[in-house]
């Protein structure tokens, strides 16, 4: 027979099994929500980039870019003087904070074996090989800002024309410069020159003794013209 006080106990035992469940239900709804309300899935899923969902469905695997949350602040370099001085604030502020943040994802995707690459310029890190799973799980960190995909790009670049070969005549004169040589062109360039400059002194030559006759011919008539007179 149940006496009071074993009655007692029942209660007491089943009013502390619905305190646990009320706890673990609540703890368990805590995590699920984040923020404003909204489930942690959801979250998630609006952290990882529409083409990084499509190409990593149904087991496949691609390239996505990690983007971290904590970005490299560059007002400073507003204040400095020179452009040296500039680029240096730049490339060590961005190294630096690279190097300051990226350590614990770095450290997860190494123990599990997924090739990656860091960048500094932009805070982030290109996962190469990753799968739905391995978004889902970097996109739910907190130092995570979001999930881009790195789809190749084919440019359709103008293509080279077929070969068009020289006239016949343009080849043999090719052909005869090289069979010629270097020395022999310089010899027949230097005997043009050479050419070119007698017949430059001639023509000038001629054209003094011209000069010179025509002044004998007034000469000559100036002295009749004195004679005369």
């Amino acid at each position: 027979m149940f006496t009071p006080l074993r009655w007692r106990r029942v209660f007491c035992l089943l009013f502390f099994v619905a305190a646990v469940a009320a706890a673990t239900g609540a703890i368990s709804s805590s995590r699920a929500v984040t923020r404003g309300g909204v489930p942690a899935s959801a979250t998630t899923a609006s952290k990882i980039a529409p083409w990084v969902m499509e190409h990593t469905a149904n087991g496949q695997q691609a390239e996505f870019f990690v983007v971290l949350a904590d970005q490299a602040d560059l007002s400073g370099a507003a204040s400095l003087p020179t452009k040296a001085e500039k680029g240096r604030y730049v490339y060590n502020t961005l190294l630096n904070k690279a190097q300051a943040t990226q350590g614990p994802i770095l450290q997860w995707l190494r123990e599990r074996g997924i090739e990656h690459r860091s960048f500094y310029i932009i805070n982030a890190i290109l996962v190469k090989g990753g799968s739905r799973e391995i978004a889902a799980a970097l996109a739910a960190r907190p130092d995570v800002a979001r999930v881009e995909g790195n789809p190749v790009i084919h440019n359709n670049l103008p293509q080279p024309g077929p070969s068009v070969e020289a006239p016949p005549y343009l080849q043999s004169v090719g052909a005869g410069f090289h069979r010629a040589g270097y020395r022999d062109c310089q010899r027949r360039y230097r005997r043009s020159l050479d050419t070119q400059c007698a017949q430059a002194s001639l023509s000038r030559l001629g054209r003094s003794k011209r000069r010179s006759r025509l002044q004998l011919a007034r000469l000559h008539s100036f002295r009749r013209w004195r004679l005369r007179s």
